[in-house]
This record gives structure tokens, sequence and C-alpha cells, in this order.
């Protein structure tokens, strides 16, 4: 009876109660129907079993049912709190969004401030300024505007910028650096005095660069050879006497070096060895032999010895630096020097090694380096020519040392040697007349502004010497030559080496340079127009 009643009212009933209402009249339904189960003894009948089974089943889906639809509702009101709290603080976000932005405002206006400031600061400063200080610079202005009215008088135009850029930019040889050469040579020498320390040869001393690379210009060639000298003293017991040529020319080409034995009784225990002149044979059989009898031919030096005895000395010293773990070394043996080829992972550098005895106390030395002058047979291996590579290096170096910092002098000297290549002046003749020109004209006007000025004084002064037939040694004769260069006294009391002599007993070679000159001024005026 009360099954029936119940299926009638519980759909409508459900939909429109609350929820805790819901589950208390489920709860009095489960109590009804445990009032109404039959008791049949222990055991309730078959029928009423099962439909209690089935009510209970129901009911479990109905339980069911009703938390999950508790469960959303909660989630509902959840998600309805978070955006009702989001909204609550979106008013609040807009005031710090503004914040912000008057923040960062007002942080390039204070920036905007200082800016002003620090040029009202500076333009103070300048205001305040001395009148001396105007007056100077008034002096400057007017002393310019002097010079350049002077070269437009003598109808030589100043450099327009772009002559200059054609004409050096385009010839700039390849990078090379010398100090790291020079440094690594100086531990190889370093090395091979301790390995020559307890013998009886010459002992190498710090190398010394030479020629264009070390003299801060160089020609331009696919691959520059750096050349190095390194000076070589008498071994302990010996002493080298500079023979100089009995001709009487400077600088002496057939010079010979004489070696010499020297006393040392009484100093056996301080130099480790026995006195050549004066020990027994006995004495000397366990002594190593004297260099006479390993580098000497007839008592003189011997160039290709000398040159022999390096290349085996150096390739010793290289296996003992750090450098030979990343780098490679290759020594190839001259007639007369020793060529090395020194390759790593950026860079490969030939380097030329010659070697030289200095003359008394002077930048002058007799070098192994090679000569014109020919004997019967050829040159002899005991011939050391004058050399004044070290003296030309020395000079070019104190002109660096009171020139600006961009050393265009050098550049010039690059852009004659571009303009020589392939001519038959020599690039040696066109460095002696840049060092008569630099010793000359003041450092200050060796300016890029001047360019074509000193192109057009270099050239003049070479025509000069042509049409002369006279180019004056600059260290032989010359009396301007600065006080830091030591000179021997004969170079500086013999009368002026002339370089053009050949021009002066040779009309035709004469006119040949004449002609060779004009060449060259076609060849510059081209590569300032064109740029090559």
């Amino acid at each position: 009876m009360l099954l029936p009643v119940l299926k009638a009212i519980l759909p409508g009933w459900k939909a429109k109660a609350p929820l805790a209402i819901k589950i208390m009249a489920l709860a009095f339904v489960f109590s009804l129907l445990a009032q109404r189960v039959p008791c049949v003894g222990d055991y309730l009948d078959e029928e009423t079993l099962n439909r209690m089974r089935q009510r209970e089943v129901y009911l479990q889906e109905q339980m069911t049912k009703l938390l999950l639809e508790i469960e959303e509702m909660e989630v509902a009101r959840s998600r309805m709190g978070m955006q009702a709290l989001l909204f609550a603080l979106l008013p609040y976000w807009k005031i710090f969004n503004f914040l912000c932005l008057f923040i960062l405002l007002f942080w390039f206006m204070w920036k905007i401030h200082r800016e002003f400031q620090r040029v009202e600061d500076s333009s103070d400063e300048e205001s305040s300024s001395s009148e001396e200080e105007q007056q100077q610079e008034q002096q400057e202005e007017q002393q310019e505007q002097q010079e350049e009215q002077q070269q437009q008088e003598e109808g030589v135009e100043e450099e327009q910028p772009f002559f200059l850029p054609g004409a050096l930019w385009s010839i700039q040889s390849p990078q090379v650096n010398t100090e790291h050469t020079l440094l690594l040579l100086s531990e190889l020498i370093a090395i091979s005095q301790y390995l020559v320390s307890d013998t009886f040869y010459p002992v190498p001393q710090h190398p010394i660069g030479v020629g264009g690379a070390y003299e801060g210009w160089y020609p331009v060639e696919h691959e520059p050879v750096l050349c190095v000298l390194v000076p070589l003293l008498a071994p302990r017991g010996h002493v080298f006497h500079p023979d100089l040529s009995t001709i009487g020319e400077l600088p002496a080409k057939n010079s010979r070096i004489h070696v010499a034995l020297e006393c040392t009784c009484g100093r056996e225990q301080e130099m480790g060895m026995q006195c050549f002149l004066h020990a027994s044979a006995e004495e000397l059989r366990n002594q190593q032999p004297s260099l006479l009898h390993n580098l000497c031919t007839d008592s003189c030096l011997d160039v290709e010895k000398t040159a022999r005895w390096f290349l085996v000395l150096i390739r010793n010293a290289w296996k003992c630096i750090p450098a030979s773990a990343t780098c490679s070394m290759n020594v190839v043996l001259s007639r007369r020097s020793c060529r090395l080829r020194v390759r790593n992972i950026f860079r490969s550098t030939s380097i030329k090694l010659v070697f030289g005895v200095q003359q008394d106390n002077t930048d002058i030395f007799l070098s192994s380096q090679e000569t014109d002058y020919q004997e019967p047979g050829g040159t002899p291996s005991t011939i050391w020519p004058q050399s004044c590579a070290v003296a030309e290096a020395k000079f070019f170096q104190h002109v660096a040392s009171h020139a600006e910092d961009d050393h265009f002098h050098f550049r010039c000297m690059q852009v004659c040697a571009y303009i020589l290549s392939g001519h038959n002046f020599s690039t040696y003749e066109l460095k002696t007349v840049f060092m008569h020109l630099l010793n000359a004209i003041p450092l200050e006007n060796w300016h890029e502004r001047y360019f074509l000025l000193q192109m057009d004084d270099i050239f003049r002064y070479l025509r000069c010497c042509v049409e002369e037939k006279r180019l004056n040694h600059f260290l032989i004769g010359n009396e301007d030559v600065p006080a830091e260069i030591i000179l021997p006294q004969d170079f500086r009391e013999s009368e002026p080496l002339n370089l053009f002599q050949h021009l002066a007993q040779d009309p035709d070679k004469h006119e040949q340079a004449l002609q060779e000159l004009e060449r060259l001024e076609d060849r510059l005026t081209s590569m300032l127009i064109y740029g090559k």
C-alpha cells in the first residue's frame, strides 16, 4: 500500500524539495520500510526479499545521483566565488597599472632633467674659459688660414678625402705580428745560449728586427719575409777582430772577422776551461776543440759553417720551448743565412735569420747578408760585409717615438714602395730619400691632410737627385744624423757616399732613370685618380 503512494509522489517531490529535506525523506522511507517488513520466523519470504533488494538498488542509485548533484553545486559555487573575487580586484589592478605608468614617466622626466642639467653645466664651464685661450684659438685659426692661402698660391691643392682611401687602403700590406715573432725568437735564443754555455761555439744574443717590417713599413708582398739579425759574441777564451776592407769604401763590402785565442791562465776555474795558448797538449786533449777548429777557415769566421751550425742549434732549441706543442717550425739552410717558417692554426710566418758581429760599440755590424762584391771564383765564405740595417731601424724607431700616433709617414712610404714595384729604382734608394726628408721636414707636417704635398715633395726630391746624379747615403758623411744613432768615427768623418754614382758614370742609365721617373709620376697620378 505504501509503495504505490511513494512511487506516485516521489518524482514530483524530488524536483521541488531542497536537498537536505530530500535526504531526510529518504531516511524516513527507509525506516517505514523497515517497520513494514513482515517477519516470518527467522527469515523473510522469497517475494518480499526480492522486492527489498530491488528497492535497495533503486535507493542506492538515487543516493548516488544526489551526491553527484551536491558536488556539482559545490563546484559551481566555488567558480562563482572566484569570479566574484576577480571582479572585485579589477579596479585595484587598473590602479596598479596606472601607478607603474606614472613611475615610468617620472623616471624619464628625471633622466631628461639630468641631461639638460649636464649640458647647462658644460656650457657654463665653456663660457667661463679665460680670454687668453680664446685669443690662442683665434691665432691658431689665423695661422691655418694663412697656410691654406700659401698652399693655394703655390698652386698645390690639398688632398681630397676620396683620394686617400683609393691610394692607401687598396695597397695595405698583410698584417704581420712582428713583436710576437721577436718574442718567439728570443725564447729560442735564450735556450740556445744554455745549449752552447759549455762549448766553444759563438754565443747568440738577443735578436734585432731589421728591414721594412720592423722599421714600420715594408713593400707589398703576398707573404712578407721578416728579417732578423742575431748578434754573435766570441766564446770564452776567444776574441773577434773585425778586419775592414782596405779599399776604403764605406760601408765595407769585403770585411772579415778574425778569430784569435785569448790567454785564460789564472782563470781556469772561473771560466771552466784550460788555456788554449799555454796548456799542454795532454791537458787540452780532454777539452773540446776551439772555435778555430769548428767554424773558421784560415783563422776567419766562416759564414757558411756558421749557418750550418746555427741550423742544428735552432732545431734543438725548438724542441725545448712551449710553442713547439702548438706550432710547427721548418728550418731551411741558405748559403749565408737560415730561413724559418713557423706555422700555427691561424697563420704562417717566414723569417730570415742573418748573423752579425758588432763593430766596437756602434750600431754597425759585420753581417752575413749577401753582397754584390765579387772576387775571382765567387764571394768567399769568410766575407762579412758592413751592414747599416740596425742603425737604419733605430732611426725609424726614433722617428716613430717623436711622431703622432697614426705614423702617417710610414703609410706614405708604403704608397711609394707600391709605385716602385716593377721599376728600376730600388727600395733602398726610396728608403734613403725618405730618411733625408723625415730628418728635414717637421714631423707634424706628415699628416693625412698634407698627403699630396708630401708626395709632391718626395718625387721632387727624387727628381732633383736623378737630374744631379747624386743621392747621398743617409748615415755616411751626414752631420744631421740623430745623436741616438751610434756610428763609427769613419762614418762621420767620411765624404758622403753617392748611391747614384752609376748614373754619373753611364749616360744611358741616367737617361733611362729620367724616363723611369716620368712613368712613376704617371703611375702616382693614375693611382690618385682611379685608385689603382
